[in-house]
């Protein structure tokens, strides 16, 4: 079992390097398997294809950027830990791997309903919870309007990752996307029934 974990692994690496190399057309399971330094017969027992063992750099990926997003140090406050989260995870775009294989290559390859999928019903739970904190009145149990504004808090993060990610120059166009981002997310912030008291 160790050594299977063993190959496995070095087939993952193997594969992120191949794949952010030469891209996912280009990249060939023969340079790969002599990357990892194992057998074709060993890819194929742990992965049915060459888009397989793409996804599983993906999934891969993926769960290395949600580490990220938990704050280094306890965060009292809800909202403060939730922006600290979506600032991590523009930060995430000027790392390779996460710009040109997760939110390039794989909506290509894989589709982007099933790279989102993947890890999308732990972010909306997490975001589902902060908005109870921000208004226990009116979000005091799971409702239609706390998913809807959970969905649509994760959509903004996900299109502004993508925006960034498709720029000629993500490090110029960070201060614009950041600040419309997170203007729209405060928007979100002020309970909704002092919002309905204010505008009476």
């Amino acid at each position: 079992m160790r050594d299977a974990a063993r190959t496995r692994t070095a087939l993952l690496d193997a594969a992120r390097e191949v794949f952010l190399r030469d891209g996912y057309a280009a990249a060939a399971t023969e340079e790969i398997v002599s990357v990892a330094g194992v057998t074709r017969g060993a890819l194929y027992h742990h992965f049915d294809d060459k888009r397989d063992l793409f996804r599983g750099v993906v999934e891969r990926i993926q769960k290395e950027a949600e580490e990220t997003l938990v704050p280094a140090e306890p965060v009292d406050d809800a909202w403060e830990g939730f922006t600290q989260a979506v600032l991590a995870s523009l930060d995430a775009v000027y790392e390779p791997a996460t710009r040109r294989l997760l939110l390039i290559e794989a909506p290509a390859v894989l589709g982007w309903a099933e790279v989102r999928e993947a890890h999308r019903h732990s972010s909306l739970k997490a975001i589902e919870r902060m908005l109870v904190t921000l208004d226990p009145e009116t979000y005091e149990k799971p409702s239609i309007r706390t998913s809807v504004l959970a969905h649509l808090l994760v959509a903004a993060v996900e299109e502004s990752m993508l925006y960034l990610a498709h720029s000629d120059d993500p490090v110029r166009d960070r201060p614009a996307v950041q600040g419309e981002l997170l203007r729209l997310l405060e928007s979100v912030r002020t309970p909704v029934n002092a919002r309905e008291t204010t505008t009476r």
